[in-house]
């Protein structure tokens, strides 16, 4: 049994496709950015620097509250500004170009 789900507006074939690879280049990129910081724990451990207890520790307080506020304005600068939220000041504050 096949559904009529009616005509696609929003995303074309080659759409999904472009999707498709750029979710692989990011996935590629996170697993660098993870292998790399595994790496930096191991030698500040191995060196002493810092424990492993202590990297479990973190964040504190007030490392987790700037931690908040750059998460959303990341979220922000990638998934962008819902419509009532989009001023020059906003943008500006997140360093996107009007009109992007």
């Amino acid at each position: 049994m096949q559904v009529d789900r009616g005509p696609r507006h929003y995303l074309t074939d080659e759409d999904v496709d472009q999707l498709a690879r750029q979710n692989t280049q990011l996935m590629t990129e996170l697993w660098i950015v993870k292998d790399r910081l595994a790496v930096l724990e191991k030698l500040l451990a191995d060196k002493g620097i810092v424990s492993g207890e202590e990297l479990e520790a973190l964040p504190d307080e007030a490392l987790s509250a700037r931690l908040d506020i750059e998460r959303e304005r990341y979220i922000k600068r990638i998934v962008g500004l819902p419509p009532e939220e989009r001023s020059m000041e906003n943008l500006k504050a997140l360093g996107e170009k009007p009109g992007s």
